[in-house]
């Protein structure tokens, strides 16, 4: 691009200079909620985002607006034009600014060749690029553009989608998630299920009883090789992770419990069998073929098996796996390529956390899906969060071969 740019000014090409700038104004609005102690939200500023983006469409591109209402005042943006063969994914919110920040991260300040602050890769960044590469393809139809709330924290947006649209059939989602300029094609998945066993109090000396806490293990570890099955080839293994247990004694009069049925106090004597445990599992599925029923199926046959009663206390998370072929999405790594100037890297899957565009892909049918960003991902909620202009206008431009290409099929 010549010169290191330092301002606004200093870029040249109209196209690439109004795509800075909409990157800037996204940036500049605050958009993370503040959650209490009872991890609720007490107040959220997405909608400042959703205002400024329904605007923007209307007066940018050929697409329809609505809004989808959530809790809590919240909304999910959807721009279509037809039927959605194409959906692109984006989402509203970030996590709050952070200390130690070299610039203002609200002021989307620009330094040395690089756009500065909250949501520069996490991401506003894929928002702009999207809009922009739509704006500059007015013929391409049968798309859909939707902008999700809450990704952050609670998947309230994506819930909401796969609650009221799971009945859309796309050829392609694509959500600009990504960093680095590489495509992203799987996750593992998330879940995370309370447990109750129960079993019989006894002497210690004498061996009378059947000890909770000797069955949460052997279940567990009966559990991990049943899980070993579950091994997919590209994302490995599925991990397990025992996070809590709490066991002893059940104290009389409903002493343990609180009004809400939660486990809190148990008898710790060293000479009585334990007779209740409570435990939480978080596992990551790497194979979309294992769910919550399967696990739930397998543990309780085992624990019965020995002689306890097995309760199923809550399940926080029941999210799987996603996975897409690269070869169903090869011809969009030859497009990257193409923008690039340099053969594109594929993530990999089973390094990455748990990315909600799954819920879609599972809901929708399971269709080709993929990510693709410009930002730093190495700065993605760090207080020196940025993108590299230069990343930024690749990534508008492969979105925007990416729209020709689909408009070219038909």
């Amino acid at each position: 691009m010549g010169k290191t740019i330092e301002r606004l000014e200093d870029i040249e090409n109209t196209q690439d200079r109004q795509l800075v700038q909409l990157l800037r104004n996204l940036v500049q609005i605050p958009s993370w909620p503040i959650i209490d102690s009872e991890n609720n939200v007490v107040k959220q500023s997405e909608n400042g985002v959703v205002d400024f983006l329904e605007d923007w469409i209307r007066q940018n591109t050929t697409l329809q607006t609505v809004r989808q209402s959530l809790d809590q005042g919240r909304y999910n943006l959807i721009a279509s034009k037809g039927n959605p063969d194409l959906v692109f994914l984006a989402h509203t919110d970030t996590v709050a600014p952070s200390v130690g920040s070299p610039y203002d991260q609200l002021a989307a300040e620009i330094h040395d060749g690089k756009i500065w602050g909250r949501g520069t890769t996490d991401m506003k960044s894929g928002i702009a690029t999207m809009l922009q590469a739509i704006s500059l393809t007015p013929n391409a139809n049968n798309l859909w553009a939707i902008f999700y709330a809450d990704e952050e924290f609670d998947f309230l947006g994506m819930k909401a989608l796969v609650r009221d649209y799971s009945e859309l059939r796309p050829n392609l989602i694509v959500s600009s998630d990504g960093s680095d300029l590489k495509l992203g094609h799987g996750c593992r998945g998330l879940m995370e299920i309370k447990f109750r066993l129960r079993g019989q109090t006894g002497h210690a000396a004498k061996g009378n009883g059947l000890n909770a806490i000797d069955g949460v293990f052997d279940t567990i570890t009966e559990t991990r090789k049943y899980l070993a099955k579950y091994m997919h080839p590209i994302m490995g293994p599925t991990s397990m992770n025992l996070a809590y247990l709490l066991g002893g004694t059940e104290l009389p009069g409903g002493e343990s419990f609180t009004g809400n049925g939660e486990l809190v106090r148990v008898g710790k004597e060293g000479n009585v069998i334990p007779d209740l445990a409570e435990f939480i599992l978080d596992i990551r599925p790497s194979s979309p073929d294992l769910t919550v029923d399967k696990i739930t199926e397998f543990m309780s046959g085992v624990a019965i098996e020995r002689g306890y009663k097995f309760e199923i206390n809550g399940v926080r998370h029941n999210l799987g796996a996603w996975y897409t072929d690269v070869n169903q999405i090869e011809t969009f790594r030859e497009i990257a390529k193409q923008v690039t100037g340099k053969k594109v890297q594929f993530d990999n899957p089973g390094r990455s956390g748990y990315i909600d565009l799954q819920m879609l892909w599972e809901a929708t049918g399971r269709p080709p899906a993929f990510m693709f960003g410009g930002g730093v991902g190495a700065t993605s909620h760090k207080p020196d969060e940025h993108i590299e202009i230069e990343s930024l206008i690749k990534e508008r431009d492969f979105f925007q071969k990416v729209l020709e290409k689909i408009k070219a099929k038909r």
